[in-house]
């Protein structure tokens, strides 16, 4: 099957008319330099269906079009479990179950959230490169993004690197936090066994806000909004204060109350790529955490 195709369009109205076509793209479109020289280079830039020199200027009602290829996919299909929260022609919001792995690597190449949704493409009549905007840990539950074409993954990802997009987690961890709310902010770099993540110098600047939301018998329910992305960021930095995620055993310890790390994404905010609304989608806790919370009050 062929990959699907997009099309972005826009009428040159009195706001506008004297532009110059490139300009047009970086500011209306919101296209990045990298990917305005390839559409040109390929071809999927159009003002009245022509192709026209980017330096020109645009006259009243014309309209500029670009052509998006939304790419091949090449997971292999799975009829695996995938719950599906939300999706139109441009996103699709899934919610992650314990236990998998977002998409195949060296050592996972199956029974991935990637290849239940190339099954769902497959079923569907779908097909598009599977974008993922946001990743989990493989025990780490809840909401993800899939963007359907290169443009709504880039749109979104800039608004991840502005702070736009909000990923607010729900962690339950280890004793009681002396500050309620804060922001731990500390550089995050590999470990030297390659697995581990650990506090560095010369790492990554890394930042986690976090809010005690209630207090359990030697334990905190957190609300998380992660304002940076870095791997295990959450898990490295509530174990360097001590209050490790529960069932962490990579930086805490294990649980007799649950088989995994307690963390949940729980809320995704951010404006649409296509339709500039503000969104919000939200998952509720899983079992297993609703359980631990309910064994901790006890």
């Amino acid at each position: 099957m062929e990959s699907q195709k997009k099309i972005l369009k826009l009428t040159v109205d009195s706001k506008i008319v004297g532009n110059k076509l490139i300009d047009v793209l970086k500011d209306n479109f919101e296209l990045s330099n990298k990917m305005i020289k390839k559409f040109d280079k390929e071809k999927k830039i159009f003002v009245n269906s022509k192709n026209i020199s980017l330096k020109s200027k645009l006259k009243e009602n014309e309209t500029v079009s670009v052509e998006i290829d939304c790419g091949i996919n090449t997971v292999d299909p799975e009829n695996l479990a995938l719950n599906i929260i939300y999706e139109d022609d441009d996103l699709l919001i899934a919610d992650k179950s314990k236990n998998m792995v977002v998409h195949p690597t060296k050592n996972v190449l199956s029974r991935t959230l990637a290849n239940a949704v190339s099954y769902y493409q497959k079923i569907n009549n779908q097909n598009y490169k599977i974008r993922f905007v946001n990743r989990l840990d493989m025990d780490t539950t809840g909401l993800l993004i899939i963007a359907k074409d290169p443009y709504s993954h880039q749109r979104l990802a800039k608004q991840m690197d502005e702070g736009i997009l909000e990923k607010i987690y729900i962690a339950v961890v280890n004793g009681h936090l002396d500050l309620k709310e804060g922001i731990i902010e500390d550089s995050i770099d590999l470990n030297g066994d390659g697995i581990k993540r650990e506090l560095s110098n010369v790492g990554k600047i890394s930042k986690t806000k976090y809010k005690v939301i209630e207090e359990l018998k030697n334990a905190s329910i957190l609300e998380i909004n992660l304002l940076t992305g870095r791997t295990h960021q959450i898990r490295v930095h509530l174990s360097s204060t001590g209050n490790y995620i529960i069932g962490d055993t990579l930086y805490g310890e294990i649980s007799n109350l649950i088989e995994r790390q307690a963390l949940h994404s729980h809320i995704l905010r951010f404006i649409h790529p296509i339709t500039k609304e503000k969104v919000e989608f939200s998952s509720k806790l899983p079992v297993d955490m609703e359980n631990l919370i309910k064994n901790l009050k006890e």
